[in-house]
């Protein structure tokens, strides 16, 4: 009877250089993909057009910067649903809104944003109008403003201890968190 060989094993084989170079690589790119060319290709929307989800004030990242609004020399104050318009059918309270009539605005977020006056406007304005409520009687009155008919200044309260005019609401500073910043828009009649 012939004897059986006995297969000798062979001696595992070493990985190279680029064997060893494929699963850094295939995850670099992965993560290049992930954080740098989808959100090219689709970047999220901007936070101010988003709809928080929950009940208020359960995100982790919350301002309260002032707004005045002058309308032809008087004070007028925020109604309280700025930012809380429907949106596509739903009910939709955005990132920047107000909670009371008044000039505090609420700005609440899951992560740190910087809004400025302009995502604000953005918010505020809808269809060229906006609301306002005039107390000068005692009483809140409801007023809705055709910003067609109004020259406005938009500034906000600068280091230098004066409001400092800006051209468009854009060019302010986004609200800091200690919450001092002032911004202002005052309307003036064309007529």
């Amino acid at each position: 009877m012939p004897k059986r060989k006995i297969k000798e094993e062979k001696p595992k084989k070493r990985l190279g250089k680029k064997e060893l170079l494929i699963p850094p690589i295939a995850m670099g790119a992965a993560a290049l993909v992930a954080l740098v060319i989808i959100p090219a290709l689709a970047p999220p929307p901007p936070p101010h057009t988003v709809c928080l989800r929950g009940e208020e004030g359960i995100e982790t990242f919350q301002l309260h910067p002032r707004i005045e609004v002058i309308v032809d020399g008087r004070n007028m104050m925020l109604p309280d649903d700025v930012g809380k318009q429907p949106k596509d059918g739903e009910e939709c309270r955005r990132p920047i809104h107000t909670d009371e009539v008044g000039n505090v605005v609420h700005i609440e977020y899951i992560r740190p944003v910087r809004l400025t006056l302009g995502n604000f406007m953005d918010v505020y304005n809808i269809n060229n109008t906006i609301t306002v409520v005039d107390n000068s009687t005692g009483t809140n009155v409801e007023r809705t403003l055709n910003l067609t008919d109004y020259d406005i200044a938009y500034s906000y309260f600068s280091e230098a201890g004066e409001f400092t005019r800006v051209a468009s609401p854009y060019e302010t500073p986004a609200f800091p968190q200690d919450n001092k910043m002032v911004a202002r828009i005052e309307l003036t009649s064309k007529q």
